[in-house]
């Protein structure tokens, strides 16, 4: 029953009691936040800003190096396509003072090559006519022995 007792006793008692000691209550807890925000809060929040502040510049110096780095990227892609076209300039310019010399070299073989048919051709017409004019005295004696060959008797 004493335990049945207590029960019945701690049930008509308040909870919290409201008396003189309230007022200790709030001093010792306005003097516990003054010291544990020197002691603690303060600085915990600083140390907070703190970390916040370098990841912020941490992120903004990581921005601007890929900033950087992709205006370097463009510059060299620019200057890339730059040398690429001046190659490409220079290969058609080669190329093409190529074909002329080529195309000089081709035509003076060419012109080479005529000469010297034509001078092949004269010859021959020469000879041509030489052979004609050879054979021109011989064309009655060789049509005579021509018609003793085929006739079998003298013309």
């Amino acid at each position: 029953m004493t335990n049945t007792a207590l029960l019945v006793a701690s049930e008509s008692l308040p909870v919290v009691d409201i008396d003189n000691t309230i007022f200790l209550q709030a001093i010792l807890f306005l003097l516990l936040f003054v010291v544990l925000n020197s002691l603690l809060f303060k600085p915990w929040l600083e140390v907070k800003a703190r970390r916040a502040q370098q990841i912020g510049g941490a992120l903004a110096d990581a921005t601007q190096l890929r900033t950087q780095a992709e205006q370097s990227g463009q510059e060299y892609e620019q200057r890339l396509a730059k040398a690429r076209d001046e190659a490409m300039e220079l290969r058609s310019d080669r190329r093409r003072e190529a074909e002329l010399e080529e195309a000089k070299i081709v035509g003076a073989a060419r012109a080479e090559a005529n000469q010297a048919l034509d001078a092949r051709k004269q010859a021959l017409a020469q000879q041509t006519e030489q052979a004609r004019g050879e054979l021109g005295g011989q064309v009655s004696s060789l049509a005579n022995e021509i018609a003793q060959q085929i006739l079998g008797r003298s013309a």
